[in-house]
């Protein structure tokens, strides 16, 4: 059997300074067209699981190896060329059009400085089209709405064409409709065989498309495993500290918070 692992992390740990710690003991792994959403408060460690899959931070303990081979012995090229990595604060303040944004999202492919071969084109002008910005080509970024721009920067990502995506909060700044359609777009780009890491806080929606869902807290996982066993009341409240109401399955789910006591019953 062809091993589809794409990441192993095996006794994962990290902190800025060696007093705090941020991830503790972390097993994890993703598989190749699968899509996982990382769930849970606010200082969970989510995003700094994503920043390590990226190669930005080394762990202090543990492995992460990335199809078969330590993350460290890739070099930043090679791995920006297998791994698109979205962080939420993507900000652009120099006036790029969207176009030579979409095409920063090249240099990885390139030799050089230069990029801009007919196949770079290409996978500019499909990842445009994908997230349906085709036309904003030569609109400025700095114009664009924070709902926009974000459409920008996961056509970015896209035209790398990688294997694997990590992408921070993708949708948060994005209307229902853009956020439903990037969502549908994610789940049609693992089901053609991308993994995708989406790190996000509109639990129902998102547990509506990927395939598995991993809920940390505190910097542990607390829970993996399909949403419906880990959209568990219990297991919720334990990780978000409040009481937690879950209404609703599949296509309609909804998490809401809930002061209530007699729903924890």
């Amino acid at each position: 059997v062809m091993n589809d692992l794409l990441y192993n992390v095996k006794g994962l740990a990290f902190g800025y300074h060696r007093d705090k710690i941020v991830l503790n003991d972390v097993d994890f792994s993703v598989r190749s067209s699968e899509f996982v959403a990382l769930i849970g408060p606010n200082g969970a460690g989510k995003s700094t699981l994503l920043k390590l899959l990226a190669g930005l931070h080394k762990p202090i303990f543990g492995k992460i190896e990335f199809f078969d081979k330590p993350l460290n012995e890739y070099t930043h090229r090679a791995l920006a060329r297998d791994v698109a990595y979205l962080p939420q604060e993507d900000e652009i303040h120099f006036p790029f059009t969207v176009s030579e944004v979409v095409m920063l999202g090249r240099w990885p492919h390139s030799g050089g400085a230069f990029f801009d071969s007919p196949s770079d084109r290409e996978a500019v002008r499909d990842a445009m089209e994908r997230l349906g910005i085709s036309q904003w080509a030569d609109r400025r970024v700095t114009e664009l709405s924070g709902g926009e721009r974000a459409r920008v920067m996961l056509a970015k990502a896209l035209a790398t064409r990688p294997k694997c995506l990590l992408l921070d909060e993708p949708v948060s700044e994005m209307d229902l409709k853009f956020r439903t359609d990037s969502y549908r777009l994610i789940r049609e780009l693992a089901n053609n065989g991308i993994s995708v890491v989406v790190v996000a806080h509109d639990i129902g929606s998102v547990a509506r498309w990927s395939d598995r869902m991993v809920l940390m807290a505190e910097g542990k996982i607390i829970a993996d495993g399909p949403s419906e066993e880990v959209l568990d009341v219990k297991i919720l409240g334990d990780a978000y500290k409040t009481g937690v109401k879950v209404i609703g399955d599949g296509i309609d789910l909804a998490v809401f918070a809930s002061d209530n006591a007699e729903d924890l019953r």
